[in-house]
Formats: structure tokens, sequence, C-alpha cells
């Protein structure tokens, strides 16, 4: 295995072919390098290869992807939602919300490294802070246990 870096990896679109060249072309004009295929032999074939950093495909198609190669897959489904339409109050239509499918698109397409810096949502906390609370909590945890204080001549004020 090569330690060298290598280059972003192609994502792999696997659908019926229509539908598949139209996700193709929109990944292309946003940069992103993939192939469609449609067939469970031309899948098969693509995936062996190891060059895919994700799949988009449906529902029905995750577990056969998966049995063949562990690797993240996009649910293509999710991002269609039932919108009413002028018919009445039981026909409906499903809408296509491209900027969510993007989004899933880029945030799948960086480093794993960059994922995690903009996955955190908790504040930074600086170093005192970390210790205050530690402190506390193993004191009440000493307490509870039953566990010798060895600070002599200091006073808890919460007894």
């Amino acid at each position: 295995m090569s330690t060298g870096t290598t280059g972003p990896k192609k994502i792999l679109v696997f659908l019926p072919q229509p539908a598949a060249y139209m996700i193709v072309t929109k990944l292309a004009e946003r940069g992103h390098s993939s192939i469609a295929v449609s067939t469970v032999p031309e899948v098969f074939d693509a995936l062996r290869s190891d060059c895919y950093s994700f799949a988009i495909t449906t529902r029905p198609e995750i577990d056969l992807l998966r049995n063949i190669h562990s690797i993240p897959v996009v649910n293509l489904e999710i991002f269609f939602h039932a919108e009413p339409s002028g018919g009445g109050p039981l026909s409906t239509s499903k809408k296509f919300d491209g900027r969510a499918f993007m989004e899933r698109v880029e945030f799948l397409v960086r480093p794993v490294t960059a994922r995690g810096e903009h996955a955190g949502t908790e504040p930074v906390k600086t170093i005192a802070m970390r210790g205050h609370k530690a402190s506390r909590w193993w004191a009440m945890a000493k307490k509870m246990l039953g566990l010798p204080h060895h600070r002599e001549g200091l006073s808890d004020v919460r007894s």
C-alpha cells in the first residue's frame, strides 16, 4: 500500500440510466467526478476497484452495495419531500431538495479530518474550566464512595 497522497475519489451513482446520468451531470456542474452504473455487474466491478469515496442510490440497493464493499451510501429518496398539489387534499407530488442533496455531497467529498473540524458544536472550553468541572465531579464521586479526602484542614462548603 502506498503512503503517498492520492487524488480525490470518484462518486459512484447506482441508479437507472436516465436518473443516473442526470445526477452525474449535476455533480459534474459542481466539479465532482462521478460514474453512473445501472446494473449489478457494473456496480460489482466498480466497487472492486476501490476508487470511490461514496455511492448514491435508492433504499432498495443500499444493502446490495454494502454487501459488495463497505462504503458510505447516500439514499437519494430522503431528498424527495411530499408537497400538496392543487388537485385537492389527497393529491400530493414529490419535490426534490437539490440544495440539501448537494450539501450532503459536499460534506462527503471533504476529507474525514476536515469533517471533524466542522462537526463540533460545543464551545471551546479552557483547560481551567475543564479542570474545575472534573475536580467537582471527582470530589462528589469520592464523597459518595466514602473515599478519604486528602486535603486535611480544608472543609467542604457543600457538606
